[in-house]
């Protein structure tokens, strides 16, 4: 057994910021000019800058001291990481496309709304924008998958070491995602800090302190921003820059034995 680490004394959200803003600056520096018809690169660098921007949004909730928010934040971070791999998995230009013009959905969709609640307001819909539309049966799923499907696809590039056969990504859907999910749709599971104890405690708002999920919070970003590169430099064509690379294994390792 190696000699004991000691507790760093660094906040986790201080060595995250610092992972982000690189992340940012190399990707903003690399000049990239998206090609035309090529719908890849446009979608890969669209969420890789809102990866990058919600990752920037949780962090400011951290400095706010909203660690509960932040944390339900990530969950946004997952869904980013889950689209991104089964977009850069294969056919990925295919997928791309299907991504992109899934916005024809959403036209449709809210064109039936303008209909029923603002119908001096309804306009016809462009013939083209119907035909898109119409390639998508569900209102919610642009890959035609549920989230679960898309998220346990069987990996293309990486093998799983114990069974030499495509690895398969269980733990961010079947874990991170499904706890996170408690705080987006606020179920009792989210309100530890919110409850209390009748008969016994006066109420405030916010005024309980059960829970800090600061520490998790900061772990997330740091891991799925990691997962999210991984996959938008596989929709480039491009290997990730070796420094950002090599400081995203380094943080995740220093935020697993260096703080609580």
């Amino acid at each position: 057994m190696g000699p004991r680490l000691r507790e760093c004394k660094t906040p986790e959200v201080e060595h995250v910021r610092k992972f982000v803003a690189y992340a940012k600056l190399r990707v903003n520096s690399k000049w990239y000019y998206p090609p035309l018809n090529a719908y890849r690169y446009t979608v890969a660098l669209a969420l890789y800058s809102k990866c990058l921007t919600v990752a920037e949004a949780t962090i400011a909730l951290l400095d706010a001291g909203f660690s509960d928010e932040a944390f339900g934040m990530t969950r946004t971070l997952i869904d980013i990481y889950i689209t991104l791999r089964y977009i850069a998995n294969q056919d990925t230009e295919e997928r791309a496309r299907l991504y992109y013009r899934f916005v024809a959905k959403n036209i449709s969709g809210w064109n039936d709304l303008i209909k029923e609640y603002w119908p001096q307001l309804a306009r016809p819909m462009d013939p083209r924008t119907i035909q898109a539309a119409s390639q998508y049966p569900h209102p919610h799923r642009w890959s035609g998958k549920p989230v679960k499907d898309m998220a346990l696809e069987p990996d293309m590039f990486e093998v799983d070491p114990a069974t030499g056969k495509p690895a398969i990504h269980h733990y961010p859907y079947r874990v991170v995602y499904r706890w996170t999910s408690h705080f987006v749709h606020p179920t009792i599971v989210a309100l530890k800090n919110h409850v209390v104890e009748p008969g016994r405690d006066n109420f405030v708002v916010r005024g309980m302190h059960e829970e800090d999920l600061s520490s998790l919070a900061a772990s997330n970003i740091a891991h799925y921003v990691s997962l999210t590169i991984i996959s938008f430099y596989r929709c480039m064509g491009d290997p990730p820059p070796d420094r950002l690379g090599t400081w995203a294994c380094a943080l995740m390792k220093h935020l697993a034995r260096r703080h609580k």
